[in-house]
């Protein structure tokens, strides 16, 4: 199965790796190329995260586990930021503490962190429908008629909770559309449910040409003919159809080019190694990016300042260190007991295992 899977792998990596650019400067240099893969950017995301989805865990372990990967290091890394705010005494504390547990995209201050809660709340779901339902004992051809079903009902929901005005106790209050984002998870889910139901074809897939080309020439033919637009942190799935096939052709194009890359030893090495750092890549890539690209420009000369040569590079520049810097981080988590305590599970941690088995 390893050899079989290794591919989805490659294809975690490219999956970070297409997130950070859309978070890049490069953007604003590239975005006849970088805005329209936004339509499987997240899905692709989505889709991946749910092939190897299990169930088969009782739901208190089931929530555990998934919080202490997900959202031990959301806070993690949101506590230490707000640390640091009541250090250098901001004005807005309560308001960052409160973000911080409503945990969307509005409210928090490294943006990006919003999958994490996110994703989190798309596993709660999914557990909740196959353990809890009948939804699992559905022909193939009903449980696809009711992903449809979620899939209709998040396009007509979404945005629709974006600034609320909500009266409690005859006080005002203004929603930042809902906690952990839950108001998009009939799109997301689907998206996360159908790679779980197509686990087997992904893992014995092989590309097919002829439906590589089609998703390709299809893909194109979206994104030139039509206003189909995904960006889910800001509540848009423009022309929901439109948009779902563009996502599904992304997603059988990026898998066909991971499973190809994964035939190379040499070119499937660096893709790897993102994907398996996909948590700190997602964590840190933005700030990184935004500093180093900041300090860099913040020293340029007035002659190199509008140079667009320039400018571009220095915009590869600080993309290359915003996803290779989180490699270095994993790498000290890896190696520090202490700060693997915040990103790590705890049964795995050797300063817990010492402390607390040591006499048995």
């Amino acid at each position: 199965m390893i050899n079989r899977t290794i591919y989805i792998d490659v294809a975690k990596g490219i999956s970070i790796t297409l997130v950070a650019i859309f978070h890049s400067n490069l953007k604003s240099f590239f975005p006849e190329i970088i805005e329209p893969m936004a339509l499987f950017r997240l899905p692709l995301f989505f889709f991946l995260s749910g092939v190897f989805f299990s169930y088969s865990i009782s739901p208190k372990a089931f929530i555990f586990k998934k919080a202490e990967a997900l959202l031990k290091p959301y806070f993690s890394v949101l506590f230490m930021l707000f640390f640091f705010s009541v250090i250098s005494q901001d004005d807005n504390l309560i308001s960052q503490l409160k973000g911080i547990f409503y945990g969307n995209g509005n409210t928090i201050r490294w943006v990006p962190l919003w999958f994490l809660t996110h994703l989190f709340s798309v596993y709660c779901f999914s557990y909740f429908i196959f353990r809890f339902t009948r939804f699992n004992a559905l022909s193939y051809y009903n449980k696809s008629i009711l992903l449809l079903i979620f899939l209709f009902s998040g396009s007509l929901l979404i945005g629709m909770v974006s600034d609320s005005d909500l009266t409690i106790f005859n006080s005002l209050i203004k929603l930042p559309e809902l906690p952990f984002s839950i108001d998009i998870i009939l799109i997301t889910s689907v998206y996360f449910i159908s790679g779980f139901l197509l686990k087997d074809k992904i893992i014995n897939f092989s590309p097919n040409t002829y439906l590589f080309i089609l998703s390709i020439i299809i893909f194109i033919c979206i994104i030139s003919f039509s206003e189909a637009h995904t960006d889910l942190n800001k509540r848009l799935y423009k022309v929901p159809t439109l948009a779902t096939l563009g996502a599904a052709c992304g997603i059988y194009f990026i898998l066909s080019v991971s499973w190809f890359i994964a035939k190379n030893k040499a070119l499937m090495r660096i893709p790897l190694a993102l994907g398996s750092s996909s948590l700190y890549i997602l964590i840190f890539h933005k700030w990184i990016e935004y500093n180093a690209y900041s300090y860099a420009y913040g020293y340029t000369s007035k002659s190199t300042a509008d140079n667009i040569i320039f400018l571009t590079s220095l915009a590869i520049l600080a993309f290359l260190l915003s996803i290779s810097i989180p490699l270095l981080i994993k790498w000290v988590v890896n190696r520090n007991a202490i700060l693997a305590l915040f990103f790590f599970p705890f049964k795995t941690n050797p300063l817990l295992q010492r402390t607390f088995y040591s006499h048995r």
